[in-house]
């Protein structure tokens, strides 16, 4: 892996340049597809100046466009297909995005998948914690080997094709401890990330009792989309046997490090009235300190309610609503996370896979936040706007914030960007304190 300070000032120079595996006919419309025809110039392929424009690629990735940087949240694509199908999108949909950066909330496959191809074919710079870019090494050296992709002209790494991963965290550090302050929006945004807790069952909580709703599939849902071809099978055996062409094993390493090492993003505009928001795909019990591969104690979750409080007015959350401690405590840890957070609107993410989120759950998943919200009475005045997605109907629907709106409008904003959010000149992630 090469270092971080070198990752990010090459990520920093390749920014504006048109990545050489991506034509530009193809760029424009992918990003029509995915951003609407109305948000893309029909000749250059570029993306609105004055907007934020996210749009949900299924499970909990996202195509955002932060005044027309494009950034990808995630890389999983829920029943990625060789064509198009419940999910409109095929690898090279996502590659013919020709997005700048992909931040990786956490290693595991149903987050990370697809991320080291992606950043082969066009430069994009990862920025995941170092555990996971440990993994995304494994990933672009097997992919880099195999004939499926290499001898495909469609699928082939251009000439000189590199994968760039940005650390972002030291290995095995402490939940919270490590805030750094990230480049690649600069100068349009400051983004700020930490590693949080990934969620886990923990024992019931006798204060907040679970929803009793029930996660159910609609009945219909495999009639009404029958299944294609996938592009890799991800439960597939060593001994698989593809039966198309197009398929090949774009599976983030199994076993690798980076699974529960998760972390929180914080973005907040420089420009109009500083429009800000967070991104996070799991949520961990922040009451008892706990996550996946993390057997903490309350004190580590109430360090990063500190920081998640710190962060200032949040306009939008894109966090997850599926967990591990469903079963056990319903969505009472994603409603702490937002006790904290008091964002001004929600948007749920993770409802296409999940401990028991699954494609088609989606409605059951808002009646059992609805419903913990109420059974943890959360005051009206206190909930955010709920802008809930529905899969697939709400698939690359672009979803739009003007950044001139004033009602993103406020003062804490302009302390915090003059503080530990001022721009540092730095080219490498830079270590700051939100106290």
């Amino acid at each position: 892996m090469k270092s971080p300070i070198l990752m990010a000032a090459a990520a920093v120079a390749a920014f504006g340049s048109p990545a050489f595996a991506v034509e530009t006919s193809d760029m424009i419309a992918a990003r029509q597809h995915v951003f609407g025809m109305e948000n893309v110039d029909p000749v250059t392929g570029a993306l609105p100046d004055d907007k934020v424009i996210a749009s949900w690629l299924s499970a909990s990735s996202f195509a955002v466009s932060v005044q027309g940087r494009l950034v990808m949240m995630d890389s999983f694509v829920t029943r990625l297909e060789v064509e198009r199908g419940r999910t409109p999108l095929t690898i090279l949909d996502l590659v013919n995005l020709n997005p700048e950066v992909i931040t990786l909330g956490h290693g595991h496959g149903d987050h990370a998948d697809n991320a080291a191809y992606i950043s082969a074919m066009t430069d994009a710079v990862i920025y995941a914690t170092e555990e996971t870019c440990s993994a995304m090494d494994l990933d672009y050296a097997r992919l880099a080997a195999d004939p499926r992709v290499q001898e495909n002209p469609d699928y082939a790494f251009p000439e000189g094709a590199d994968m760039e991963c940005v650390s972002v965290t030291s290995f095995g550090s402490t939940p919270g401890t490590e805030v750094l302050n990230l480049p690649f929006l600069e100068p349009q945004a400051c983004v700020t990330a930490f590693r949080h807790l990934h969620s886990v069952a923990v024992d019931p909580d006798p204060d907040f009792p679970p929803t009793p709703v029930e996660i159910i599939v609609d009945e219909r849902d495999e009639y009404l989309f029958p299944a294609g071809t996938e592009i890799w099978p991800r439960r597939a055996e060593a001994d698989y046997e593809p039966v198309d062409p197009r398929q090949f094993d774009n599976r983030t390493t199994r076993g690798a490090p980076g699974g529960g090492e998760s972390l929180f993003f914080s973005y907040m505009l420089r420009d109009g009235t500083n429009f800000s928001f967070v991104y996070h795909n799991t949520a961990g019990a922040l009451k008892e300190g706990k996550g996946r591969g993390w057997d903490g104690v309350p004190e580590d979750g109430q360090r990063i309610i500190g920081l998640l409080e710190a962060l200032g007015p949040t306009d939008l959350q894109l966090g997850t609503a599926a967990t591990g401690n469903f079963d056990n405590n319903g969505l009472r840890d994603l409603i702490m996370y937002q006790a904290a957070i008091k964002p001004k609107i929600y948007i749920p993410n993770h409802i296409t896979t999940g401990t028991r989120a699954r494609e088609g759950s989606s409605l059951s998943v808002y009646a059992g936040y609805v419903n913990q919200m109420d059974l943890m009475g959360v005051p009206q005045e206190d909930r955010p706007r709920l802008h809930w997605l529905v899969d697939p109907v709400d698939y690359v629907k672009p979803i739009v914030f003007d950044i001139d709106n004033p009602t993103w409008s406020d003062p804490a904003k302009e302390g915090i960007l003059s503080s530990w959010c001022a721009p540092s000149g730095a080219d490498e992630p830079t270590m700051v304190s939100l106290q």
